[in-house]
């Protein structure tokens, strides 16, 4: 295979307290803080100054699916609402771009069609919804439901729901709004449009109440790896998460999913694929060793095992906890935790030849390893240039001390690899992604010959 050249996609997801359940309490962290927006604000503005391409923020609609006494042991019981600190970032940060979670089991197109346009107007531009269906009873029931729809349900509400959106996005042509002061015209009827929308699971009329994105559409960012996720991320998605324990994995994932948008008429170069290799960086393999070590100290066996059952969705009691992990047979695929988590921590099993007591116990946080800054950046050119990923999305272990890390440790190694841009090459996401604006539905359809 060629080895590819350039920058790659960058992007820093943050969560409350880190992503490794025991680094909130690492002695001088902020991430106890966990309802900063000064914390956020911080790291937003150190992934700016390395040029980083994207903050990702993800979001639940509970507090977390584990026992009150286990939850109380955690930092995931509380975390602020992604779209207000979108909102927000983007007041405070000027090329970076933000990208928000938003579920559209539990919301409505009309209001979310809103809500991230008016953040791509406020940001000029810097905008990226990241599509959720959930997947959680919890969350259901904060919703009036008693269960969660089955997936092949909830993704096929979603694809109404992105069709609507981006139809509502589309009320305005670009270049509809005239503001002509002299004539009193301020934009050309003629050029707005009504939605009319009924279906399966929507009926909105439209129009929005809002002139085009600067985007056109705000990039469409999706993290499915269940059969049906491939599916509707090949299908629509424009900056793609996944998490796989081997690069050999990840290179099929990334091989599925281009095939799949090469099947569903799309160009593979308009899907940039993100993985997710999250080392703990140190200056040497020593230093970074005791920094993992020293979260891991800190992890509660109880709540470790919890978490383990919670993401498997079954009791794992039954199985000798100092014997090899088994073959697992999954519970139904339509319910529950994602397929990826679950896959990622029985491949990561299989392939490092752990038992149920390492992956019960020692299930931390996803792909959280130690590497020395100098290991890192091989590894993320390894991945980078071989095939396996356009790009990466670092699960950061503690906050802010780990993007406060990899920014002064790794990204200079990075750079001078030409594996990180010297500078923004645009104002908005799309085109320091290198996406196509969207065209127009209706100017499309008016430009086509009767």
């Amino acid at each position: 295979m060629a080895q590819r050249k350039g920058p790659a996609v960058w992007a820093a997801f943050l969560w409350p307290g880190g992503h490794h359940h025991g680094a909130w309490r690492l002695p001088g962290s902020t991430g106890d803080d966990i309802m900063s927006f000064d914390n956020y604000r911080r790291m937003a503005l150190d992934c700016e100054r390395a040029k980083f391409d994207v903050v990702f923020l993800g979001d639940r609609l509970d507090a977390w699916p584990l026992p009150d006494e286990y939850l109380a042991r955690t930092a995931r019981g509380a975390r602020l609402e992604t779209i207000t600190l979108t909102a927000a970032l983007a007041a405070v940060t000027s090329r970076i771009g933000l990208v928000a979670t938003a579920s559209t089991t539990f919301s409505e197109p009309f209001n979310l069609a809103r809500q991230i346009g008016s953040l791509d107007h406020i940001s000029g531009g810097r905008i990226g919804w990241n599509v959720v269906t959930s997947y959680t009873d919890d969350q259901a029931q904060n919703y009036g439901l008693d269960h969660i729809p089955p997936r092949p349900a909830r993704y096929a509400r979603a694809q109404e729901f992105l069709d609507v959106v981006k139809g509502l996005w589309d009320t305005y042509e670009d270049d509809a709004v005239l503001r002509d002061k002299e004539t009193g015209q301020f934009f050309d009827a003629d050029r707005f449009h009504k939605l009319g929308h009924e279906g399966s699971h929507f009926k909105v009329a439209g129009p929005l109440n809002m002139e085009r994105p600067p985007q056109g559409h705000p990039v469409i960012c999706q993290a499915g790896a269940s059969k049906d996720g491939i599916a509707f991320a090949a299908r629509n998605g424009e900056l793609l998460f996944s998490i796989n324990s081997s690069i050999e994995r990840a290179r099929d994932y990334y091989q599925a999913i281009k095939t799949g948008a090469a099947d569903a008429g799309r160009d593979p170069d308009d899907i940039k694929v993100l993985a997710s290799i999250n080392p703990v960086i140190g200056r040497t393999q020593d230093e970074a060793e005791e920094k993992y070590q020293q979260m891991q100290r800190l992890l509660d066996d109880d709540v470790s095992r919890t978490f383990a059952e919670m993401y498997f969705g079954m009791d794992l009691s039954g199985y000798p906890l100092d014997e090899l992990v088994p073959e697992i047979e999954l519970p139904d695929a339509s319910h529950g935790m994602p397929r990826a988590h679950q896959e990622y921590m029985l491949n990561k099993a299989r392939d490092e030849k752990l038992t149920m007591r390492q992956l019960v116990y020692g299930f931390n946080g996803t792909n959280i390893y130690p590497k020395s800054a100098e290991a890192a950046a091989d590894e993320f050119q390894e991945w980078y240039e071989t095939g396996a990923a356009d790009g990466f999305i670092l699960q950061i272990s503690h906050v802010p001390e780990g993007v406060t890390d990899f920014v002064e440790l790794v990204v200079p190694i990075l750079r001078r690899r030409g594996l990180i841009r010297e500078d923004y090459v645009g104002t908005t996401l799309r085109e320091n992604l290198g996406l196509a604006r969207p065209v127009n539905r209706h100017t499309t359809a008016r430009s086509v010959p009767a």
